[in-house]
């Protein structure tokens, strides 16, 4: 036997048994040490701290993409309404009272996105938090790099996350808004009307 793992169910327990089975060692004259798994996979730390990096930079261009797309549809959504925008303007309607319109209506698309993917993202954190993933099947025995895999992995709630991107997208989907609305609502409602 070269390695042998030992499951502890509480994190605080780690470091007392740690010390615990060193001792056992020490007092048998055995030439064989404990370690935790943060100190045998430094290595493994490493790369997962690298992933989180890589995780911000793919959700920074998704955040990017979804203001994209909300850039967009309000500009052509401006730009289908610009006879119904000119007779708002000739009937008395003021500009911040277009612009307000238009911003209401992306807040709407940002909250509809925001919970249908809050939704999507608890179904599949749920799934991995109930059933957990084995990563034997794509990563064969993890053993080799220092972490020695007894079970499945299993994921953990963080709702601070959750309530972050909705919000974010929320507030993405606000000021996004802000630009083609002012856009619109500033052009001279003879010409809107007649889409000139």
């Amino acid at each position: 036997i070269s390695m042998m793992a030992v499951k502890i169910k509480k994190e605080k327990e780690i470091n007392p048994t740690i010390s615990n089975i060193n001792q056992i060692f020490q007092e048998k004259n055995l030439n064989i040490h404990a370690y935790s798994w943060k100190e045998s996979a430094k290595t493994v730390i490493a790369m997962s701290t690298a992933q989180d990096a890589e995780t911000a930079v793919i959700l920074t261009i998704i955040l990017t993409i979804g203001m994209i797309g909300i850039i967009n549809n309000v500009i052509l959504s401006s730009l289908e309404r610009t006879r119904e925008i000119g007779m708002m303007k000739a009937l008395g309607m003021r500009e911040w009272e277009i612009v307000l319109v238009f911003m209401v209506e992306a807040t709407g698309i940002g909250i509809l996105g925001g919970l249908t993917g809050c939704l999507l993202g608890a179904a599949g954190v749920g799934w991995i938090v109930k059933y957990g993933y084995d990563l034997s099947y794509i990563g064969g025995d993890m053993s080799m790099y220092g972490i020695p895999i007894i079970d499945k992995i299993y994921g953990v709630w963080n709702f601070s996350s959750f309530v972050f991107i909705f919000f974010f997208g929320i507030v993405v989907a606000l000021f996004s808004s802000i630009g083609p609305a002012y856009w619109t609502a500033h052009k001279d409602p003879v010409k809107a009307i007649y889409h000139r």
